[in-house]
């Protein structure tokens, strides 16, 4: 093989080792891995090109630093040698931007370094915090593919459907009185909720309260409105025990499974009994591809927010006529996604809030 072979099949693995360098220093970058597969490597690899490649000029590299910065006569060279100091400079040159353009975008890029595994002083919470916080990463992973929009609505066409009275019409207590009244409250007596009363309830969670564009009760960022609401019925006055799906279309409610679920929705709560003592708990799912197609990796955080919202909402209604409620988010996630036949993944639990008769009304 001619040396003037060698310098070229070294030039075009630099070239080649440096961009894979620099397009996954992007990639890991715009999407946050910590590593990503053989980045270190490659560039290892490129530095160890770079540095045969300086050991084979070093002669045309010794003339080149004598003229430019010692500042003596150029040597006398034969025509042989020109060529070569020549092609020597600008295959260093080539050289040089490789690798400093594969270190700067594996490190720099883009402007936010790859959150690290978690250590002593971080969970994997804040680890996601961030990852998702805006920035000119955001503007770029615009081009990644987020998926495709889900459907908006989720129905079980093919069980029974049980419509829910109107929820319009009553007048409980103001919103500064239901703010002041609002408690976690536990304990409840034993009284059966009015069907009235469930249906006032999940209106004020789930509720369409503008028809023509489908605005419900609770805000949603981009009014995409990823949460199911799943009522666990345990003692409703005119409505069989047993798991309930929310139909937002028509407000109504689709039996899922009918019986006595207390057991099973206290043991999926780490045994907080009080669940099973109320007249139906509501169990909130998040179908996270209905956010994530548009805000990407801000999603998990507005869904979160949203659950919030519903939560606060069904608070203040309970609030509002005499009921008392209580959030939930410490529940054995398997279990409860089990209890209501939903993957995990796509769609999983997310809260949990119990709403019973108090006796005081």
């Amino acid at each position: 093989m001619r040396r003037r072979d060698l310098d070229y099949i070294l030039i075009l693995a630099m070239l080649l080792s440096g961009s894979y360098v620099a397009l996954t220093g992007v990639v890991a970058g715009l999407f946050g891995f910590p590593q990503f597969f053989l980045h270190r490597y490659a560039g290892y690899l490129c530095a160890i090109l770079v540095l045969i490649h300086i050991f084979l000029k070093r002669r045309s590299i010794s003339l080149y630093l004598r003229r430019r910065w010692k500042k003596q006569e150029r040597p006398h060279t034969s025509p042989a040698d020109k060529p070569g100091m020549t092609s020597g400079r600008r295959h260093f040159l080539i050289a040089g931007l490789a690798a400093a353009g594969g270190f700067v975008a594996g490190l720099l890029f883009p402007f936010r370094r790859p959150p690290q595994p978690p250590s002593d002083t971080a969970d994997i919470g804040e680890l996601y915090h961030r990852w998702s916080k805006p920035g000119y990463a955001s503007l770029l992973s615009a081009f990644s593919d987020w998926g495709e929009r889900p459907e908006q609505y989720k129905t079980y066409p093919e069980v029974k459907k049980f419509m829910l009275p109107d929820p319009g019409g009553y007048r409980g207590l103001s919103l500064e009185d239901a703010i002041e009244a609002r408690r976690s409250i536990r304990e409840y007596s034993g009284e059966g909720l009015l069907l009235e009363e469930l249906s006032r309830l999940i209106h004020a969670a789930q509720g369409i309260t503008a028809t023509r564009r489908g605005l419900r009760a609770s805000p949603s960022a981009g009014a995409l409105y990823p949460i199911e609401l799943y009522p666990v019925v345990h003692n409703v006055v005119g409505l069989e025990p047993g798991l309930y799906h929310y139909s937002v279309r028509d407000h109504a409610l689709e039996l899922l499974h009918a019986g006595d679920l207390r057991a099973a929705t206290v043991k999926a709560s780490l045994g907080q009994g009080f669940l099973g003592q109320a007249g139906v708990c509501f169990a909130l799912t998040a179908i996270f591809q209905r956010t994530r197609w548009r805000y990407r990796e801000r999603a998990y955080r507005y869904v979160l927010l949203e659950a919030g919202h519903i939560g606060q909402n069904l608070y203040l209604a309970a609030a509002s006529m005499g009921l008392g409620a209580c959030a939930v988010g410490a529940f054995l996630d398997d279990e409860w996604n089990n209890l209501l036949q939903v993957d995990g993944r796509e769609e999983a639990v997310i809260y949990i809030i119990s709403v019973g008769s108090t006796g005081r009304k």
